[in-house]
């Protein structure tokens, strides 16, 4: 199941390569100063819960593994949300449209262009 994090599917692999359950990772990560619970553990290994980039250090600590070793294979020839989507929902790739400024590109920097100048009342002098 796609989710919010890529760390999922290589916590529950480290988790099981241990021989931890889930209780005894989070019994772990407390001792460290995390405040987590089992079913946190699980919501990481579900992918439903994001999970931050400092978090990594922390799991990569009581793994005594490197950070990289949470992350999956890449595939660094593809689009990037070609890759990411095979473990991120869709949703969570794509900033909702209100986000989304479209620039034009003009003597080498990226501007938006007269008509998005107005509708998000931006104001470029020369």
């Amino acid at each position: 199941m796609k989710g919010s994090n890529l760390i999922a599917r290589q916590v529950s692999r480290l988790r099981y390569q241990r021989g931890w359950t889930q209780d005894e990772l989070a019994d772990i990560l407390q001792k460290t100063g995390w405040r987590i619970i089992r079913s946190g553990i699980s919501k990481i290994e579900g992918g439903s819960m994001y999970v931050p980039d400092f978090r990594l250090i922390w799991l990569a600590s009581v793994f005594k593994v490197q950070v990289s070793d949470l992350l999956p294979e890449i595939d660094w020839r593809a689009p990037v949300v070609d890759t990411l989507g095979k473990y991120i929902a869709t949703e969570k790739l794509i900033p909702p449209a209100k986000l989304l400024l479209p620039v034009s590109f003009e003597s080498a920097q990226f501007t938006p262009n007269k008509e998005e100048r107005r509708l998000h009342g931006i104001r470029i002098e020369g």
